[in-house]
């Protein structure tokens, strides 16, 4: 990839600040979460626990019971054969999962879109455990003992967490990533997003392979939407800029 190409990255993230870009405007609804998790699953379920991640479609009609009957097959399916996946970390892992198993069983008997976001944030905890052997210590949820609600902290601290997971072991000490609550609001993590994808284009922006062209574009899309976020545009675009994270670290990390 030459250099001319690499700056792009930047300059897209910095038109989506006063743009329309970018496109399509992203969502966030109880349909948009399930997908969410559905993909986030499909970046590590099947490799390290051999469970089939179904199509999407299979989650259109009751998104909410979907994804309950998804993770408790998944928790099932690990009690029955185990995880074995060799890492010391996989009690924290296992906590992990059936706690979004938990999470998602909330969801279904309707007591809010909140606790499908709390389930995605344990299924990032727990792939980090499982897949990658994280020792680090991540709370249970993002909500920090309050109530739970799909808003700015809960995304914020979501997207916190999922940078914690893959950065150091991929950038190194390139990129600081604050603690717990340390993000106050859209800009800071924008403003750290903006570091990320600068420690990925000094990394990876001579790079031609597919995994790398295809994580920085997620890196990209991740700033757009931080920067959109940043500039009062709706929550939706913290949702997005964490999906775009989920599919960098899954090319990346």
């Amino acid at each position: 990839m030459t250099e001319t190409t690499t700056s792009t990255y930047t300059a897209d993230a910095i038109a989506a600040g006063t743009s329309t870009y970018p496109r399509p405007k992203p969502v966030l609804y109880t349909g948009a979460l399930a997908e969410a998790i559905r993909v986030q699953l499909r970046t590590w379920v099947t490799a390290e626990l051999g469970f089939t991640v179904p199509a999407p479609e299979m989650l259109t009609a009751e998104p909410a019971d979907s994804i309950a009957r998804l993770l408790g097959e998944i928790t099932e399916h690990v009690q029955l054969y185990g995880a074995d996946t060799g890492v010391s970390a996989e009690p924290w892992g296992l906590a992990h999962l059936f706690h979004a198993h938990a999470d998602g069983l909330y969801a279904a008997h309707g007591r809010g879109d909140a606790y499908l976001l709390g389930a995605l944030y344990s299924l990032i905890a727990a792939r980090a455990h499982l897949r990658d052997g994280h020792e680090g210590r991540i709370e249970l949820d993002p909500f920090g003992g309050h109530r739970p609600t799909v808003d700015d902290s809960a995304l914020i601290e979501t997207a916190r967490v999922q940078l914690t997971t893959w950065v150091p072991d991929t950038f190194g000490t390139i990129v600081q990533l604050p603690e717990r609550w340390e993000l106050h609001d859209a800009a800071d993590l924008s403003d750290l997003l903006a570091d990320v994808i600068g420690a990925g284009e000094a990394k990876y922006g001579d790079m031609d392979d597919d995994n790398s062209i295809r994580g920085m574009a997620h890196l990209a899309n991740a700033r757009a939407h931080g920067l959109k976020a940043g500039y009062g545009h709706g929550d939706a675009h913290l949702f997005a800029a964490l999906n775009s994270l989920v599919l960098a670290a899954a090319s990346l990390a």
